[in-house]
């Protein structure tokens, strides 16, 4: 017993010895804490998510995981889960398609990845989704972390080239580099993270899950090969990467194991290629937003463990039938057909959905796809329909009952075919009905139609008729998210249905075009996001608080009188507020002061506004777009809208306003001007450099003082395409300093004297008539102006010979109009 006591103490202090040797400090290793706390001071934290990291154990930290057995950190997740729309990155919070901002942009962690993380050497996991990385590139030094198994960089703001060195990460099993797009508003749309090799993904062998949605496969035509070398990959998700065509056709498909293909949105050019149909382990397929054609192969047949077919926007032979075999895949649950031009009566389909489908399909989904006749009874036979698509195709009548044996029935989408008379009851017996999409036909339903419907969150009976036969007081058994009734004709007569009263959590209200003439309910709900309520004959001012409000649209109505003093204070989140086309004449304090204003577009045109009382605009630190045309505004420049520093678009045609060229100092993200039909004093220096970059600039009819010209400065707007000082009273001659990225310049009517220009290389219409030009017009002015598909020099003074490109003029200049005298040699 004894004699073993030194050995039991040497293995002791040993132990001890390798402790202290591995600088462990509670359970987290030095180095490793260092490198997470610099890795922290790269990032801007708004909401923040990593408050725990402080004190000595980093394995105790948010997000962080260490090895119980050595403490090296072995996970970091990071994951943004408040994240709900990646398609594009945080890197600015406006409103698109007037829908609100993705709200999990205000978690996002934001900067850069700091080299120190390479310290990290024995991670095997790394998710930074749904960050905002401020579109810095990916590190290369990523591809060190030889132990990884798991890396989510999904959402993050990445940009630029998809490093090779990925490809070191042999134990990979999960990659997700999807959605790293922004939107250029100086380039040409998105911009997307991109590969040039696909190569390096050919060494990832132990991958399982592959998604590189919206990736750019710049010039890796080998694709589909590097795919192929991959033996355990279960899952390819390359959405919109711009494939454009498949490669030669592997001659052994490796992939075994395969259960999802994912190659929506790729414009690809291609038939419907056979070896996708000898992946026998495929469950998901999805080829839809494609350009694919050809006859369908009869081997799908071979997919029998397929639940998922997509083939939308396929050009297909023979029409339907010839996916007819899909009938025999009897695990097939959605049938995604979209756009393909089946060009059929829908009864002439039963035979499709017979047998085994009947029984499996659960989403289906039809729409664009030429269809006609009447709505048939054997659609109501497929019991476990949850979705339902026959979108704008030509059905007609009427939508019969033996819609309501659906029961499981979730989305039904019929809008824009030609459906008549009432409403089916069987429509009124799904019980489990979400969504219901009946825009744009002519059926007439009443209260009474939807009394059952109590899982509907989602309603759109646009251009149909609505009879509201039940009390006032009727509490209906749903509760909406949106109700779309743009063009509905109400009865007996246009009004604000009373149960909208009861719907609590309702955020979208369409009611356009709808014929109302009653004022503005005060007890519509407070849950709204969004209230369009265009051409109508609404007569009352907004008085309800509505703390939710984004966008707000009441054109085209009877508002008079002025706008209600600290309105924006009754809608704190708005953004959007269009009160064009109304008679409203003062606009007082729209917001008090020192409280911010979200809002960012305002259009108060086509009203009666007079003055220039509109000293309130500028409390508005957000707004971007200001529209005041065709008002009764006059006098000297607005002082608030001179502090509208984040203003891009201003629009003041058709006032009587005095501006100077001060007015626009402090305008330094202006990029649209129309200040047509008032006046402007050019009192600066004609060395001035404004602070903003125009696009458009318009100023016809514009009196320009002292005396008329063209602003000195606009020699300095590089970015300018498009100017118009038609009507001006500029009597000089055309200066060689404008910009030479114009695309349309109209100078007619004024009395310009000299040569035609001929130095716009970027033009596209070019109108000078009404004007004293004088001189020849040269003879190759077209391949001097290339692009020039509008050409007006008529009632000038332009003499010379008619130049050579006159008999071919009609293929490359569809309108031309000149006065000239003829010379003669």
């Amino acid at each position: 017993m004894g004699g073993r006591t030194p050995l039991l103490v040497l293995t002791f202090s040993l132990a001890v010895l390798s402790i202290i040797e591995l600088g462990i400090s509670h359970g987290c290793r030095e180095t490793e804490r260092k490198a997470l706390i610099d890795f922290k001071r790269g990032l801007h934290d708004p909401s923040d998510r990593l408050s725990s990291w402080v004190g000595e154990d980093c394995c105790a930290w948010e997000g962080v995981g260490c090895s119980n057995i050595s403490g090296h950190v072995i996970k970091l997740d990071l994951r943004n889960t408040r994240r709900t729309y990646l398609i594009e990155d945080c890197t600015h919070q406006v409103v698109y398609d007037l829908s609100d901002d993705d709200p999990g942009c205000k978690w996002a962690l934001r900067g850069g990845i700091t080299p120190s993380l390479r310290s990290l050497q024995q991670l095997n996991r790394l998710d930074l989704s749904g960050n905002y990385f401020m579109h810095k590139p990916i590190p290369k030094f990523l591809g060190a972390f030889r132990r990884l198994t798991y890396l989510n960089l999904s959402g993050a703001g990445f940009m630029g080239r998809v490093p090779d060195q990925l490809g070191n990460l042999s134990t990979l099993q999960h990659l997700d580099l999807s959605y790293n797009c922004h939107w250029d508003d100086e380039g040409d749309g998105f911009s997307c993270l991109y590969l040039e090799n696909s190569g390096w993904i050919s060494l990832l062998t132990s991958l399982r899950h592959l998604n590189m949605t919206r990736v750019r496969f710049t010039n890796a035509a080998n694709w589909l090969q590097d795919l192929n070398a991959l033996p355990h990959v279960q899952e390819i998700e390359l959405r919109g990467c711009d494939l454009g065509t498949f490669p030669r056709s592997p001659s052994h498909v490796n992939f075994t194991s395969l259960t999802t293909l994912d190659l929506r949105g790729n414009y690809i050019n291609s038939t419907i290629p056979d070896w996708v149909f000898n992946i026998t382990s495929l469950e998901f397929l999805y080829l839809g937003g494609n350009d694919l054609y050809g006859f369908f192969p009869d081997s799908v047949t071979k997919l029998t463990s397929l639940k998922a077919l997509d083939l939308s926007g396929s050009e297909l032979q023979d029409g339907f039938m010839q996916v007819g075999h899909v009938s025999n895949l009897c695990k097939l649950q959605i049938l995604n057909l979209r756009y393909v031009p089946i060009n059929d009566v829908l009864a002439n389909l039963e035979m499709v959905f017979s047998g085994c489908l009947r029984n499996t399909i659960e989403e289906l989904y039809l729409g664009r796809t030429q269809l006609s006749g009447s709505f048939p009874d054997w659609l109501g036979n497929i019991k476990n329909l949850k979705s339902l698509d026959l979108s704008s195709n030509s059905l007609c009548g009427s939508v019969p009952a033996s819609i309501g044996n659906l029961s499981l029935l979730q989305h039904l989408v019929l809008y824009s075919n030609d459906l008549n008379g009432t409403i089916s009851k069987g429509i009124g017996q799904l019980k489990s009905l979400v969504d219901l999409n009946l825009y744009n036909n002519s059926l007439s339903l009443s209260e009474d139609d939807l009394a059952n419907l109590s899982s509907l969150e989602y309603l759109d009976i646009s251009y149909n008729s609505i009879y509201l036969n039940k009390s006032d007081d009727w509490i209906p058994p749903f509760q909406l998210q949106s109700l779309s009734m743009d063009f509905c004709q109400i009865g007996p007569t246009p009004q604000f249905p009373k149960w909208l009263r009861t719907q609590t959590i309702l955020r979208r209200l369409q009611m356009s075009s709808a014929g109302i003439k009653e004022t503005l309910p005060n007890w519509l709900p407070s849950s709204l996001e969004h209230l369009y309520l265009s051409n109508n004959e609404i007569t009352c001012d907004v008085r309800q608080y509505f703390p939710n409000l984004i966008s707000l649209d009441l054109s085209n109505n009877s508002l008079s009188g002025y706008l209600p003093p600290k309105i924006l204070n009754m809608m704190p989140r708005l953004k959007y507020l269009s009160l064009s086309n109304n008679k409203i004449t003062e606009v007082k304090d729209m917001i008090l002061d020192g409280l911010p204003s979200s809002l960012e577009h305002l259009d108060l045109s086509c009203n009666s506004l007079h003055g220039s009382l509109l000293a309130s605009l500028g409390n508005l630190s957000m707004l971007q777009y200001l529209d005041l045309e065709s008002n009764y505004l006059n006098g000297m420049f607005p002082e608030g809208i001179k502090r509208l520093k984040s203003l891009v678009h201003l629009d003041l045609y058709n006032n009587s306003l005095s501006l100077s060229e001060d007015d626009l100092a402090n305008l330094s993200s202006l990029k649209y001007l129309v200040i047509s039909y008032n006046s402007i004093y050019l009192n600066k220096s004609d060395d001035w450099i404004p602070p903003f970059q125009l696009n458009t600039l318009l100023m016809e009819f514009c009196q320009i003082l002292p005396m008329p010209q063209f602003p000195k400065w606009l020699r300095t707007q590089t970015t300018l395409d498009e100017l118009d000082l038609s009507n001006a009273g500029i009597k000089e001659t055309i200066p060689n300093w404008l910009p030479s990225g114009l695309e349309y310049l109209d100078l007619s009517n004024n009395m310009i004297g000299g040569d035609v220009p001929y130095y716009f290389s970027n033009l596209t219409m070019l109108d000078l008539s009404n004007n004293s030009l004088s001189g020849y017009l040269p003879r190759n002015i077209l391949n001097m102006m290339p692009s020039l598909r509008y050409l007006d020099l008529s009632n000038n003074k332009i003499t010379g010979e008619v130049p050579q490109f006159f008999p071919k003029i009609s293929n490359t200049m569809p309108t031309l109009r000149w006065s000239v005298e003829i010379g003669r040699s």
